[in-house]
This record gives C-alpha cells, structure tokens and sequence, in this order.
C-alpha cells in the first residue's frame, strides 16, 4: 500500500513535472501546452455540465376575486363586461379564422380543386355547430333559471 501512495502523492507528482520542465528535450513546450489544453478541456466540459442546485421559485397567477358585499346590479355589469370582451376575442378569432380560409381558398383555386363546394360545407357545419351551442345554452337556461308563468329562459336571464 505504502508503494501505491507514494506514487500518487503530490510530492512526486511536482516532482514529476520539474524533471519534464528540466530536461532537454525538442517538444517540451508543445507537449506542456497541449497537456494543458486537454487537461482546461476537461474541466471546462465539467463545469459546463451543470449541476442541482436550488429549485426555481414557484410562478404564482392570480385568481380574480370579488366582494362578497357586491350589488346585484354590480355583478350584472361585470358579467355584461365580461361577455362583451369574449365575443370581442370570438369575432378577432374568427376574422383570423376567415382570413386563413381564403388563403386556402385561392391556394385550392390555384391546384383546381372545387374551393367553394368546400367553403360552403365548412361554413355550413359552422353554422350548425353554433345551432347546436346555443340550444345546449338556452336548454341549460330553461334548467336552471326560475321562470315567471308565461316568460321565456331567455326573458328571465335578462332579468324581465
């Protein structure tokens, strides 16, 4: 054992180095240089490897809340408010939408094929999706809104 450490002890190790520097020889500095090269390499592959460290912060989103102490006509307002702003975001979407359509349209006129067959049944099916939406709405509304004898879901959702 005692052979082992005195092979790999730093002492013998600077030893080692000062008899290379020391001695003669035509390459000394190339091969010094290059050792060194490999050697920076490895430790610059090393560092670049990364490590654990601490987790990242957690990202927080906020919830909007309200008052419990809000109006009747308060809470009206917002849900006003806020219908107005998602069918704004349906009519851009669906203007982006339409616009996709006929860059499609004029890209299928260009290889001959029937575009407005097909415009036509796309729109149509549109169509009959929105349909079926709005009478799975107003059949939520008719469900879950009290009704005055003789007044209609929608009526009673806008509060007439």
């Amino acid at each position: 054992m005692k052979d082992f450490f005195r092979d790999v002890s730093p002492r013998r190790a600077v030893l080692d180095l000062w008899q290379f520097l020391g001695a003669p020889r035509e390459f000394r500095w190339t091969g010094l240089f290059l050792a060194a090269c490999v050697t920076g390499g490895i430790f610059v592959l090393m560092i670049n490897q990364g490590w654990r460290g601490m987790p990242r912060r957690p990202e927080v989103i906020y919830i909007q809340s309200w008052r419990a102490d809000r109006s009747d006509a308060e809470i009206i307002a917002g849900n006003i408010e806020a219908t107005r702003k998602a069918r704004a975001e349906a009519a851009e979407e669906e203007f982006h939408a339409e616009n996709i359509r006929k860059m499609y349209k004029t890209v299928g006129a260009a290889t001959g094929l029937d575009t407005q067959k097909m415009y036509d049944d796309g729109k149509a099916e549109r169509e009959a999706e929105q349909k079926a939406e709005a009478a799975r709405n107003k059949a939520l509304l008719d469900r879950y809104l009290e009704k005055k004898p003789g007044q209609t879901a929608t009526a009673a959702a806008q509060g007439n």
